[in-house]
């Protein structure tokens, strides 16, 4: 049975092994027990992302509100920076709760899952591979949008003078303030930027790739618990039932699977919700701003006539929509799958069970009936309802713009 149940395992296992080896090289994992030269690294990382946050502060005092396109460069890659600070200290703070997340999904849950139930079997390999589309699609997404956001500055510049004959004008990837000639020091300049937009993808994409995993494998195991659930009593036990054989050890056994049920039900609720308050600062930050950005970045997009700011400013536009967009689809995804607990529940065999049994069931259905759910602090839950009203209210502040822009 042991060689059945391994394959089964073996595939959540190699998606936890790549989010481990991403971890390390950005200095998150292991999250517990890293050596001195990784948190060397991840203080060095922290000071140097923190460094570049500054700057981009420093760089809206020194442009002032007199260019309101400055600001609305400078706001997002502000945002961004702060947001990448928010997501790497919050799985240092909170290592403990990413630990025993990740060890439970690697070694604890498999109690539950049987290599015998081709559901279960189907449950493991699809969310695998969706958690793995996920973060490949975030790996190979940000290696070229790092390149782009690195290297479209310069093209655009050396094309603009040396195609078209214009004026030579620096461009930089975030164009922040430095405390000396940034036109005499371009190179070094230029370099500190690139080097930094890489930085700032990696630990924001690595903090993206861990939580939807995590998401994801939670939303396997309600999966699973629910088809356990409809199990409880299979319908050879319910004919034993019917014909007096083993009643006793038939309600012994469900009574007993259904605490194992029950307890894995309430590590996952509890880890959830630690997870939404780790995740909550973030995501009202998102939702508080969202709407403002995507509004003046799209609106600024079509009214500038540099071909530069315009590409730049679409691709801040695509990403913010991106990013509250997956925020708000894993809060939807997590709570329908809490949700559909009591759906499993209500098609079990239950008329079948004992008074014991069913008494369970009940309380168990009532603690059901309260969804997982992913918060901003508490203020607004994020599912596709909120990502709607975002992106109404952009839609709305983006026609007030049209209309009263000279």
């Amino acid at each position: 049975m042991a060689d059945q149940e391994e394959p089964i395992e073996r595939v959540v296992l190699m998606e936890l092994e790549f989010l481990d080896s991403m971890g390390y090289k950005i200095f998150l994992c292991p999250f517990i027990g890293r050596t001195k030269k990784q948190m060397i690294g991840y203080v060095i990382t922290y000071i140097i992302v923190t460094c570049v946050t500054t700057q981009l502060f420093l760089t809206f005092f020194q442009t002032g509100t007199s260019d309101w396109l400055e600001l609305i460069n400078i706001f997002p890659n502000f945002g961004v920076c702060v947001m990448t600070i928010i997501k790497y200290t919050k799985i240092q703070t909170h290592k403990q709760l990413y630990h025993d997340i990740f060890y439970h999904f690697r070694d604890d849950m498999w109690d539950i899952v049987s290599s015998k139930s081709e559901t279960h079997c189907k449950a493991v390999k699809k969310y695998r591979k969706i958690t793995m589309i996920i973060n490949r699609f975030l790996l190979y997404y940000s290696i070229p949008l790092t390149i782009v956001v690195d290297s479209f500055p310069y093209v655009i510049m050396v094309y603009e003078h040396k195609v078209l004959g214009k004026e030579l004008v620096h461009l930089y990837p975030f164009d922040g303030w430095y405390p000396f000639d940034k036109v005499k020091w371009y190179a070094v300049a230029y370099l500190w930027e690139s080097f930094m937009t890489a930085v700032v993808i990696c630990v924001y994409g690595f903090s993206n790739m861990i939580h939807a995993s995590y998401i994801a494998f939670t939303c396997m195991e309600l999966k699973i618990l629910g088809n356990c659930l409809e199990e409880l009593i299979s319908p050879e036990d319910v004919i034993n039932i019917k014909a007096g054989r083993n009643v006793e050890a038939i309600h012994s056994a469900a009574v007993k699977k259904l605490k194992i049920i029950i307890a894995k039900h309430e590590f996952l609720a509890k880890k959830s919700s630690a997870l939404d308050a780790v995740l909550g600062d973030a995501m009202l930050l998102n939702y508080s701003l969202g709407a403002v950005f995507i509004c003046l970045t799209a609106f600024t997009f079509t009214v500038v006539d540099s071909l530069y700011k315009s590409v730049r400013y679409f691709f801040m536009f695509t990403s913010l929509l991106v990013e509250i967009f997956n925020q708000c689809l894993i809060g939807q995804i997590l709570s329908d799958h809490s949700e559909d607990l009591t759906e499993s529940i209500y098609s079990s065999d239950w008329p079948y069970a004992s008074p014991e049994t069913k008494k369970i069931l009940l309380m168990f259905m009532m603690r059901t009936q309260k969804p997982f759910e992913l918060t901003g602090n508490g203020y607004i839950v994020m599912n596709m309802n909120t990502f709607s009203s975002i992106c109404s209210t952009s839609y709305q502040f983006f026609n007030l713009l049209r209309t009263i822009y000279p």
